[in-house]
């Protein structure tokens, strides 16, 4: 099977081309804000649709082969060969009949060549058997209609039409070649153009056979060729090219406005953040920067009316990720603590008074207790040795 690029080059540079436009479409996903994302991929597929276009209006062009020369005559003098290229129009009962007459005459040889319709697509993902076994049974039955299987033959191909024509004449060298197609190109149909490209191409005579369902076969007058021409070519290519250009300002256009709501969304929502933390501060219970507190012993009764040893403060309320300062005075010979492991926290109190700092990261209450032993009842109970660290 061909492949729908020109060369092993081509195909190469269009793989390396999607594996280039997926490395800076990760790296925004991955590094850049959203707008970010979305103009590399709009950029990206804009890119990839260059390139398409491009690809596009060289085949309008068509490839810039040189025109051919008259090939040298191959077999006897009075042979004569014809190459008839058909699809679709093999079923039509003139064109079998114009074969059958091409047949007739003395010395002449003919081969149908049947090119099977491939779309892009189809070669892209190797599905070309539909359309080969459709040609194929195609050019069964209308050589089974011709019955003269000494004089002409058939051949099937999966190359596109214009290189199949060229490829015959490596192999058949035809005196003379008849392309067949309707009126207008159809659902697997060949081009109606593709006769004025064989006739610029190879220096044999070309005629262009046009057959509508049931009606005779004609050729085409000039002004129909010319606009067969006009479908094709330069002109074509520059036409496609206007398009290509107004689509690419219209994906421009949709590019910023994507851009612009994209970042627009991003702002009211940073907005809608800013406020409701604003708000959730807002009706948050005060937090001193700095608490004075003292320690003593046997300072505060229990419920069984014996006196215990106990912090003056044992609730404190923090801004998580903000310290507090603590003034302790204690007035104990021995050193206390406020301790609490889940919190992250464990300020050790020695006698006398000093300044802590305490520091909480995550939002939460959390159970702080002395870790030195003392007033074993009271280091179990809150308000006394123990008490909660309230994080917001």
């Amino acid at each position: 099977m061909r492949s729908p690029f020109h060369s092993e080059a081509e195909a190469f540079r269009f793989v390396l081309l999607l594996i280039v436009a997926m490395v800076p479409i990760a790296l925004a996903a991955a590094l850049g804000p959203a707008w970010l994302v979305v103009a590399v991929v709009l950029v990206v597929v804009g890119a990839l649709a260059i390139h398409l276009s491009q690809l596009r209006m060289r085949r309008l062009r068509g490839e810039e082969i040189q025109l051919k020369m008259a090939p040298p005559h191959v077999g006897p003098a009075s042979e004569r060969r014809v190459l008839v290229v058909a699809n679709e129009t093999l079923a039509e009962d003139s064109l079998v009949g114009e074969v059958r007459r091409l047949a007739s005459a003395p010395g002449t040889r003919v081969l149908l060549l049947a090119p099977a319709l491939i779309s892009a697509s189809a070669r892209l993902t190797g599905a070309v058997d539909e359309p080969v076994s459709q040609a194929r049974a195609r050019l069964s039955q209308a050589l089974e209609r011709v019955a003269n299987e000494r004089v002409v033959a058939g051949k099937v191909t999966d190359t596109e039409p214009l290189a199949a024509v060229e490829d015959a004449f490596a192999t058949f060298t035809p005196d003379e070649i008849v392309v067949a197609t309707r009126w207008e190109r159809g659902a697997g149909g060949l081009e109606p153009e593709l006769a004025g490209q064989v006739r610029e191409r190879f220096a044999v005579p070309v005629r262009h056979l046009v057959l509508d369902p049931g009606s005779a076969a004609q050729e085409p007058g000039a002004d129909t060729e010319a606009r067969y021409r006009n479908e094709s070519g330069s002109a074509a290519a520059n036409r496609f090219g206007l398009k290509a250009l107004a689509t690419a300002a219209i994906l421009a256009a949709v590019l910023m406005s994507a851009i612009a709501v994209v970042k627009s969304s991003e702002k009211t929502e940073a907005r809608v953040a800013s406020q409701a933390a604003a708000e959730l501060i807002a009706g948050l219970p005060p937090v001193a920067p700095a608490v004075n507190l003292s320690v003593y012993a046997e300072y505060k009764k229990g419920p069984e009316g014996e006196k215990h040893d106990a912090f003056t403060v044992t609730e404190f309320a923090v801004r998580a990720g903000q310290t507090q300062q603590l003034t302790i005075d204690n007035t104990d010979t021995v050193p206390h603590s406020i301790t609490s492991p889940e919190a992250g926290v464990n300020i050790i109190v020695m006698p006398g008074t000093h300044t802590y700092q305490l520091l909480v990261k995550k939002a939460g209450r959390y159970l702080w207790f002395c870790t030195f032993v003392c007033d074993e009842w009271a280091m179990e109970h809150p308000g006394y040795m123990s008490g909660y660290i309230n994080a917001s």
